[in-house]
């Protein structure tokens, strides 16, 4: 879906609202980079360590190993433990200890609460400027306040600074709800311009066939697509 990949010094935006998978797109996101011979950072804002290696571990995915083998580091921290500006520094000094390949942030949302807007705007700046010349690949949620679709604050002010933009949203199909997720932009490459379903289960992420019809994905209300 997103033409191979993504590039290296690039900055990428996952946005949906709670229990989409955005934190399973996480784990697979550090865990590939991982598997390749990557090193990977997680700083999270939104779970605690138990929350984040047990969920992992329903996913087949063991945190726990791989930090101790040195291949990964996570971070977990409350957005109100300190200001953005300490964040920022907090990020870049480990980066600079840990030199990952791979970073990820869960959520940018959560740092909303703590700063008022021009101060959060100029921490996304300097945030996604720093990975890019660190040539880093660096993955980021934002949390939508609605269920079915709407832009967060998050989205809204990062979505410039992105180089590659995926929504995972529920979708209605008469009288059910299923997850759909599309690339809504891929800066520098060809990427798949379909919402495609999705489904979660013990072992993780499945994609499947495109929605028949055309689902609305930015809307405030879950459009309803054909059965398929």
């Amino acid at each position: 879906m997103c033409g191979g990949g993504f590039f290296r010094d690039s900055v990428t935006l996952v946005s949906g609202a709670t229990g989409t998978g955005k934190t399973l797109l996480v784990t697979n996101f550090l865990a590939g980079g991982v598997a390749a011979g990557e090193r990977a950072l997680l700083v999270d804002y939104e779970e605690s360590r138990g929350q984040l290696f047990r969920n992992a571990r329903g996913w087949g995915v063991d945190f726990g190993a791989i930090e101790s083998d040195g291949r990964l580091k996570i971070v977990c921290i409350y957005p109100e433990a300190q200001n953005l500006p300490d964040h920022l520094l907090m990020i870049r000094e480990l980066v600079e200890e840990f030199k990952p390949d791979r970073i990820a942030i869960d959520s940018l949302s959560a740092l909303e609460r703590i700063a008022p807007e021009t101060g959060f705007r100029e921490f996304l700046i300097s945030l996604t400027s720093f990975i890019k010349k660190r040539e880093i690949a660096g993955l980021c949620t934002a949390t939508d306040k609605s269920l079915v679709g709407g832009q967060s604050a998050s989205e809204q002010h990062i979505s410039t600074l992105t180089d590659s933009i995926i929504l995972l949203r529920y979708i209605q199909e008469r009288h059910l709800m299923n997850r759909g997720i599309m690339v809504l932009k891929m800066r520098g490459s060809e990427h798949d311009k379909q919402i495609r379903r999705f489904t979660i289960d013990g072992t993780g992420m499945h994609l499947g066939e495109p929605f028949d019809g055309a689902p609305d994905v930015f809307g405030d209300s879950a459009a309803s697509s054909s059965a398929a």
